[in-house]
């Protein structure tokens, strides 16, 4: 009864057929992790390679001309006014 081909016993055929089933299965397992990985390492570079493409033509358009007078910038009369013009109810 016991090793027979029908319940399951210890049939060392069969043992080696789950084997290679299984090796076979972990294989295109494998396969298609480093295949994902792959994909993920190039859509990475590529949008480091956008990111930086991105950040020099930002950049370059601040690398030309001169900078701006900071003397001109803000030297308004408004800025200098008395909080009592902002607050009417403030004593000094």
């Amino acid at each position: 009864m016991s090793g027979s081909p029908g319940t399951g016993g210890s049939n060392p055929r069969k043992f080696s057929e789950k084997i290679a089933l299984h090796n076979q299965k972990q294989a295109e397992e494998t396969r298609a992790f480093e295949q994902l990985m792959t994909d993920l390492t190039v859509s990475r570079v590529q949008f480091q390679k956008i990111q930086q493409l991105r950040l020099s033509q930002s950049r370059a358009q601040y690398y030309g001309g001169s900078l701006p007078n900071v003397n001109q910038i803000g030297n308004t009369s408004t800025e200098f006014q008395p909080l009592s013009v902002f607050f009417p109810g403030l004593v000094q």
